[in-house]
Formats: structure tokens, C-alpha cells, sequence
């Protein structure tokens, strides 16, 4: 384990519960961090992830993104299997790298995309058909936490649903519109894009840390349905007209006045046909775990792959670089563009 923060933390505690690994130890630079996983969680630990060599199989990396090329390339060459949190990199050039460090080595490359291990999401691409998919709606929100602050809220948060929503539609994406604004700093905290796709379909994301309440939801809508899904509480709802409307053989405009004054009272029952669904409670982060091991033990490509995590990350780079590239300054707002000449100093 690599990385001994917040999420490297919950990575290693349930790591550690696992009956099938041998959790060698949990690497961070930082003599806290590293207190903080020896107290609280009673594991071993080590200061450099070097010192792993020729100890381990397979690794998981919760660092900070801008470390994530240069550890996972290190991992790699080495022929040690390896899940990386989202993103996968901080370009699309460092994804390929680890992609193609990966085949050479015959490595299993699994990208932290935990949300594809939520219940609500998997009975969702179990239920939908994907080829009736129009439109997709989604809002991923939450108050600053000070974590993840290498970054800007589109390589936080919103690559969460870009990476959901190309996982559903596999046309190629025609066009990317976004905006942005940077409020606590030089990254973007609050973000929207409009993607369309070759077929038509259109998805709409928004993503912020700057908000009041935390919000992590999704509507995606069918030729005759419509999907809402809260991430959250891992429920979702179908919702269908009722057959008569349906056919076309009732319609609300059509109603005198009176009887349209009805139709409030009565959507979910004449009109719509909607049913909540509550799927079995599972931890998500032990699915992504169970599917990693297992994908090393077959051979096969994890559920989330390093391509995966690399075609997200491409939307996500055109999006962020999007709202860098608008110079307009609002009022009381650190513009966004102070986004590319924090990249700049980056290299």
C-alpha cells in the first residue's frame, strides 16, 4: 500500500481484513501519516516505497495525483500489479505510459473508479438498455475538505461521472463545452461540461466543493424511461408513463381545465409508473479490492482498466483545460485561468 492519507487508510483497513493477501505494509513519506496508520490501524509501515522491491505482487496507490505516474512506472517496470486511484495521471501522456508499461510487463492496471462498484451502479448497467440511452444528468457535490487540493474539482470529482458515462455510452464524444470558476485557489472548484456524443446522446455534468451540502446523483434518461440514482445511499428509481400514455392515448393537454388541475395529484399514479429499488448493501471499496485479486489471479482486465482510466481522463483534460483557457475575470472570483500558469510552473 502506498500512501498513508485519508483514502490510503480506508484502502489499508479493509486490505487488512482480507483472509486472501498478506498486507506487507503501508508506504508514506510523512512520519504523521505514517503515526496515524501505526496507532490507529496497528499496521507496519515503511517510509519509501522502495523498499518494497522484491517484496510484493501487487500494490495499491492512494498518493497524490501528481505522484501517480512517477510511482506506478516504478511499480510497473517492476512486474508488480497495480491499482492506481483516480485519475490516472495528471496527462493523458502519463496514462499512456503507465498503459503501455503495463502490457510490456504483463501487468494487471486498475484504475480507482470505486463508483463502478456501487450496488445502485451495477443493478443500473444490469437494468438499462445502453442503446436507448438519450440524455445523462449529472451532479456530483460537496463542501472543501482540504484534501485533493493538488488538483482542480474536474480531476476530483467530475472524472468520477465521465468515467460512468462513457462507460455506458461507447460512441466516440463529438463535442466538449465547459465552464469553470477557481474560488479557494488556483484549481477550479466549481465545473460544468456538455458532452456530445457521435450518436446523439448528450450528457450534462456538474461538480463543485464549494457547495453547502453534499449531492452525488445521476438521471439518465431512455427512450420511454428514465433513471435517478443516488451514489450516496447506493438507491435508484425507474420511472415509465403508464400505458395509456405510453400510446399517446392520454395526454394532459389535451384534459379540460378541470381535469388537468388533476393531474398533480394523480402523476404518479394515472400518468407515471415509478418504482424505487433499494439494491443489497455491499462495500464498494472491497468489490474494487475482490475484483483487482481476482483479475491478477485470472489474467484478465479488471473491471476499471488502465484504458478506462485514460479515456476518462482525456475528457476530463479538455474539460479542465477549457475552463483554463477562459480569461474573463468575475467578480470576486479568482479567474480560471490561473489554472494554466499553475501548470506551467508544474512543468
Amino acid at each position: 500500500m502506498i500512501g498513508g492519507g485519508h483514502l490510503g487508510r480506508i484502502h489499508a483497513k479493509l486490505l487488512a481484513t482480507r483472509q486472501d493477501i498478506e498486507l506487507v505494509a503501508v508506504c508514506d513519506p510523512s512520519a504523521e501519516a505514517r503515526n496515524e496508520v501505526e496507532t490507529k490501524l496497528a499496521l507496519p509501515t515503511r517510509s519509501t516505497y522502495e523498499s518494497l522491491k522484491d517484496q510484493i505482487d501487487a500494490v495499491v496507490i492512494a498518493s497524490p495525483t501528481i505522484y501517480h505516474h512517477a510511482i506506478g512506472r516504478w511499480c510497473l517496470d517492476r512486474g508488480i500489479h497495480t491499482l492506481i486511484e483516480k485519475p490516472i495521471a495528471c496527462s493523458v501522456r502519463e496514462a499512456d505510459d503507465l498503459i503501455a508499461c503495463a502490457e510490456r510487463n504483463d501487468c494487471r492496471l486498475q484504475v480507482g473508479h470505486i463508483e463502478r462498484f456501487n450496488p445502485a451502479w451495477t443493478w443500473t448497467r444490469q437494468s438499462i438498455d445502453r442503446e436507448s440511452i438519450h440524455h445523462i444528468d449529472a451532479r456530483r457535490e460537496g463542501v472543501y475538505t482540504g484534501r485533493s487540493t493538488d488538483i482542480g474539482i474536474v480531476l476530483d470529482l467530475m472524472i468520477h461521472d465521465i468515467d460512468l458515462v462513457l462507460s455506458l455510452i461507447a460512441e466516440p464524444v463529438d463535442s466538449i463545452r465547459a465552464f469553470g470558476r477557481s474560488v479557494l485557489g488556483e484549481h477550479e472548484d466549481f465545473a460544468v461540461a456538455d458532452l456530445v456524443f457521435r450518436n446523439g446522446a448528450t450528457a450534462h455534468l456538474r461538480a463543485s466543493r464549494i457547495s453547502p451540502c453534499p449531492v452525488r446523483s445521476m438521471e439518465i434518461h431512455g427512450h420511454n424511461e428514465w433513471l435517478e440514482i443516488d451514489f450516496s445511499t447506493s438507491r435508484c428509481s425507474v420511472t415509465r408513463p403508464t400505458e395509456d400514455v405510453a400510446s399517446g392515448e392520454l395526454q394532459a393537454d389535451t384534459l379540460p381545465l378541470a381535469e388537468r388541475m388533476k393531474v398533480k395529484d394523480e402523476m404518479f399514479s394515472r400518468w407515471l409508473s415509478k418504482t424505487e429499488v433499494n439494491p443489497p448493501a455491499t462495500n464498494a471499496m472491497g468489490n474494487e479490492h475482490s475484483d483487482f485479486i481476482e483479475s491478477i489471479r485470472s489474467g484478465r482486465s479488471p473491471l476499471v482498466s488502465g484504458r478506462d482510466g485514460a479515456r476518462a481522463l482525456r475528457v476530463a483534460c479538455e474539460i479542465a483545460n477549457q475552463i483554463a483557457s477562459q480569461s474573463q475575470a468575475i467578480d470576486g472570483i479568482i479567474p480560471a485561468s490561473r489554472l494554466a500558469a499553475a501548470r506551467r510552473r508544474a512543468g
